[in-house]
């Protein structure tokens, strides 16, 4: 029997590592807004809905499937001892009204979605004032198949707030979800990632199962549920990105991003004057 030699590309795109997986760990992809207007400032948070939907089928055809919120809380208690080939899960922050139709739309995929409780319907004062999805969207959402977690009240920084104010972010975050849904996920993603000892304890005593940070990295049974590494999913990224990022956990390397420099300033440079 032959063995075909590893080729250049093999090693370029991760295309070995691929093959590789199985389901000892996982990656979960995290997203911000879905407009692709990329204003100043959120360029690198805001991807258009057509770009997010060419990246689900990109990673749907070669083989990924998505990682609901159950499975993956019953991974980390031991409850499952191996996951999906290929598993990713797709997750939200902000609860930004523009994700509205795109998760909707893509629910199949069992999206998580981290909504900042006391600001639903309201302007995000973190992202230039962005209209937050209101109750009744975070509810048909809910419906249609999304996890609907905590991102907070406030959408602060929970190193920065201590005692009775973090306890109000934490556990009155949570009982917002349960006065309005039901029955939500009783999972926390720490806005900016920020997070320590004391904030992972204090959303463990708050009733919280799992909390999800902005550290790079795959997931395995060994990660510590309230440090669950995430890689960002950013405007530019296209395809090929994803891939990286779905198949590594971490960032695009650098010599990625000065292609991509280089290839964009390219561009703009033949396009043809008006």
């Amino acid at each position: 029997m032959s063995h075909r030699a590893p080729s250049r590309l093999d090693s370029i795109w991760g295309l070995r590592a691929l093959r590789r997986l199985d389901g000892s760990s996982y990656v979960a992809l995290v997203y911000h807004r879905f407009t692709g207007e990329l204003k100043p400032g959120q360029e690198r948070i805001d991807i258009s809905p057509r770009r997010f939907a060419r990246q689900l089928r990109v990673l749907r055809l070669l083989g990924f499937r998505p990682l609901d919120a159950a499975t993956i809380l019953a991974f980390h208690a031991g409850e499952v001892m191996r996951l999906p080939r290929l598993g990713v899960a797709i997750t939200v922050d902000d609860a930004i009204a523009d994700c509205v139709e795109p998760l909707r739309r893509h629910a199949r995929w069992r999206p998580q979605l981290f909504v900042p409780t006391a600001e639903a319907d309201g302007s995000a004062h973190w992202i230039d004032g962005e209209r937050v999805a209101s109750w009744e969207e975070i509810a048909a959402l809910a419906t249609a198949g999304v996890a609907i977690g905590s991102h907070t009240r406030h959408h602060r920084r929970l190193t920065t707030v201590d005692g009775e104010e973090r306890v109000g972010e934490l556990a009155g975050s949570l009982a917002d979800l349960r006065e309005r849904l039901g029955s939500p996920l009783p999972v926390l993603a720490y806005p900016n990632g920020d997070h320590d000892e004391s904030v992972c304890r204090d959303a463990c005593e708050a009733g919280y199962v799992a909390a999800f940070t902005t550290e790079k990295g795959r997931n395995g049974a060994g990660t510590d549920p309230f440090r669950l590494r995430r890689v960002s999913v950013h405007g530019a990224d296209g395809a090929l990105a994803v891939l990286w990022k779905a198949v590594t956990g971490e960032a695009l390397p650098g010599w990625w991003l000065r292609l991509r420099r280089l290839t964009t300033r390219t561009a703009s440079n033949f396009r043809p004057s008006r």
